[in-house]
């Protein structure tokens, strides 16, 4: 068999497939560690800096059972706003965990749709926000808006 009938031939393109299959599943794989990975750091950072973000010097109860209950998503938050500041919110999730937000100029905040600024989100407002973990265990918010109750 010459290189051109080897190339050809129905066993090298089904080892072709095979590899090519192969290296699809690892790829995958690895976005997956990588995804668990952001998530595992940034709830590691929001428990290490818990005390610093809300004043009160107390790390918040994550394990349970010996078993963390579940990490929190690092990109957004939904929930009731417990405080407003100039350039933060902070959050109360449904699963009782507390989320630091911080706004910046570019961040976009709407009501309906109507553009507002930090200043008119009120303490009790329900809010969905889409953003990025930052070195702190905060939120950089990219999107607010605040929800109908």
């Amino acid at each position: 068999m010459n290189f051109k009938e080897t190339v050809q031939s129905k066993t090298f393109k089904g080892f072709i497939i095979g590899v090519a299959f192969i290296l699809l599943l690892v790829i995958v794989f690895q976005a997956g560690k990588l995804v668990g990975l952001r998530k595992a750091e940034f709830s590691g950072r929001l428990g290490d800096n818990y005390g610093r973000i809300f004043d009160d010097g107390i790390r918040p109860p994550m394990m349970i059972g010996g078993m963390m209950d579940s990490l929190p998503g690092a990109h957004g938050a939904v929930g009731e706003v417990l405080k407003v500041s100039s350039s933060t919110l902070v959050v109360a999730e449904p699963n009782n965990l507390e989320k630091v937000i911080r706004v910046s100029s570019t961040t976009a905040i709407r009501k309906f749709r109507d553009t507002i600024t930090i200043l008119d989100i009120k303490v009790g407002d329900f809010i969905s926000v889409l953003g990025e973990a930052n070195g702190q265990g905060e939120i950089d918010a990219k999107l607010v808006r605040i929800m109908p109750k």
